[in-house]
């Protein structure tokens, strides 16, 4: 058993995969219960901080024939990228077509966000980075995989408010003009009170990020 502290753009699909478990099984293991509780998303974690136990392999055995090639294949299960596109008002970008790179593989059929703007692609478990070309290509968003942090810490605020068009300043967890003058904006977009505390708009702010 040993102890994985978390690097930057890491995960627990990231994480078990480099391991070869799945997600899940280190998630529900008992020694990472007080992560489990503390951060209560798997895809959001503090790189330097956070601490993944990974227990030891299990010894599995095969029974094979001698002088012939036999061939072993690793299961998995991919990673799930979820995205959805809107507009300036906050209005979805119904049927909008789109291509995805991952890693710089680039996907070659074009394809189409639902009526909603929603996207939904697998993608390797161990990807770092996706490009999506919206707008015939004119339009590319980059999109850093596994870089989320929790919404609990400045950084993943400032990486929400950023995705959802309010924050255009470093995600550098600093108290800056600029990310009080997003948290303002937000409040003001969705009809919330200036007063009100911030961890209800940080907890509103993981709301809308999550819909």
């Amino acid at each position: 058993m040993k102890a994985h502290r978390v690097r930057v753009g890491d995960c627990f699909t990231s994480i078990a995969y480099e391991n070869g478990f799945f997600w899940q099984t280190l998630w529900d293991h008992p020694e990472n219960q007080a992560l489990r509780e503390l951060r209560r998303d798997p895809f959001t974690l503090v790189p330097g901080v956070d601490k993944v136990v990974v227990p030891d392999p299990r010894p599995r055995e095969e029974s094979c024939q001698t002088a012939k090639v036999h061939t072993f294949r690793r299961r998995g299960v991919p990673a799930k990228l979820r995205i959805r596109l809107l507009d300036h008002e906050g209005r979805p970008r119904a049927n909008e077509e789109y291509f995805l790179e991952v890693d710089g593989e680039l996907r070659p059929n074009d394809k189409k966000a639902d009526g909603d703007g929603r996207i939904e692609e697998f993608i390797p478990n161990n990807a770092r980075q996706a490009r999506l070309f919206l707008s015939g290509g004119e339009e590319v968003v980059t999109i850093a995989l596994g870089y989320l942090q929790p919404s609990d810490e400045i950084r993943g605020i400032q990486s929400r408010l950023a995705n959802l068009g309010f924050y255009h300043g470093e995600v550098d967890g600093q108290r800056s003009p600029a990310f009080a003058d997003a948290l303002t904006r937000f409040r003001a977009a969705h009809d919330l009170d200036e007063s009100l505390p911030e961890d209800d708009t940080f907890q509103e702010i993981e709301r809308r990020h999550e819909e």
